[in-house]
């Protein structure tokens, strides 16, 4: 009977995951990944192809789990920007993912960008029927509005050094981290609701 292959695809992921976050796309090494996983580096091409597709993997899985974490509901939309932010702030990890995607492949090779087109046109649809429902200024792009929203929940996080020198303070404080938290939900409160 053959070996079951999950334990290692799971350590190869995991330390996939820790390598590209660190070194990017160009700078991580699959001897290092296979290093980190127990894993022999034939087992990783076997499994996930070469560095490039590894990457994709690795990143569509990262987005998984935060779609799975994080849904936007047309009746929540500004708790949605705080829960974005929960969870991008708990996973550092995904932000560095999604860093190291943009500086290193134009928007159309990015992995999977067919089917994260795809969910995100559902997470705009979710907007427009909010806007039918008198959540958010029917007036506004929703495809804008997805766009601002994502910005405020994650900016911060891709850019702490803006937060320490414009705040005077570390953001990555708990204290910090609530109060920017509480600032993002009041302001897409009152940025969406139509006056």
């Amino acid at each position: 009977m053959p070996r079951d292959a999950t334990p290692t695809k799971k350590r190869i992921l995991a330390a996939a995951t820790a390598e590209f976050a660190e070194h990017g796309i160009d700078g991580a090494r699959i001897d290092r990944i296979a290093a980190r996983a127990e894993a022999n580096k034939r087992a990783i091409y076997d499994y996930f192809g070469d560095k490039n597709e590894l990457f994709g993997i690795v990143l569509a899985d990262q987005l998984d789990l935060l779609a799975k974490a994080v849904e936007l509901q047309g009746e929540r939309i500004p708790e949605f920007v705080g829960e974005l932010f929960d969870y991008c702030a708990a996973h550092p990890e995904l932000v560095r993912l999604v860093q190291w995607e943009a500086l290193s492949l134009p928007p159309r090779q990015a992995p999977r960008h067919a089917q994260r087109s795809t969910a995100y046109h559902e997470k705009v649809a979710a907007i427009a029927e909010a806007q039918r429902h008198g959540h958010i200024d029917p007036d506004l792009d929703p495809r804008r509005v997805l766009l601002l929203l994502i910005g405020m929940a994650e900016w911060t996080l891709y850019v702490p050094q803006l937060g320490d020198m414009i705040l005077g303070e570390d953001p990555g404080t708990d204290r910090s981290r609530a109060d920017h938290r509480a600032f993002l939900v009041s302001i897409a409160q009152r940025l969406l609701v139509r006056r």
